[in-house]
């Protein structure tokens, strides 16, 4: 029986790890924008489709301010639908953290993550 020593062996519990690492790191950035998130206007510089396997393909960059003036740039998936009605130089809301204004999503994921918490209130008190 050969040893597996090399970094082939490793590669699958690294490249699982890191993606696990990935997931938490954003699900705990989103918390964050939904407890103290301020709402701002985005403006779209580019969309396009990733070929990626996993996450989300439709993909759109985008650039707001905070509340100081300061221009971030985000590359950020979006939903299907909110990637087939915004254009380059469109307009649409975003959210960022008040702590670290450079951690965004756009509006409409938080409301749907906010929706679908409220749906979730509502079933646990019937």
């Amino acid at each position: 029986m050969a040893k597996c020593c090399s970094f082939s062996c490793f590669a699958p519990f690294l490249i699982v790890g890191l993606m696990a690492c990935d997931f938490i790191q954003r699900m705990y950035h989103f918390q964050e924008i939904l407890a103290d998130g301020v709402e701002t206007d985005a403006l779209v510089v580019r969309k396009y489709r990733s070929a990626a396997s996993l996450g989300n393909r439709h993909r759109l960059v985008y650039e707001y301010r905070d509340a100081s003036g300061k221009t971030y740039r985000k590359d950020d998936g979006v939903f299907p639908s909110e990637y087939d009605r915004l254009q380059e130089g469109d307009a649409f809301r975003v959210v960022y953290s008040a702590k670290r204004p450079h951690i965004s999503t756009t509006k409409a994921a938080v409301d749907q993550s906010r929706a679908a918490q409220a749906g979730e209130a509502e079933k646990q008190r019937e």
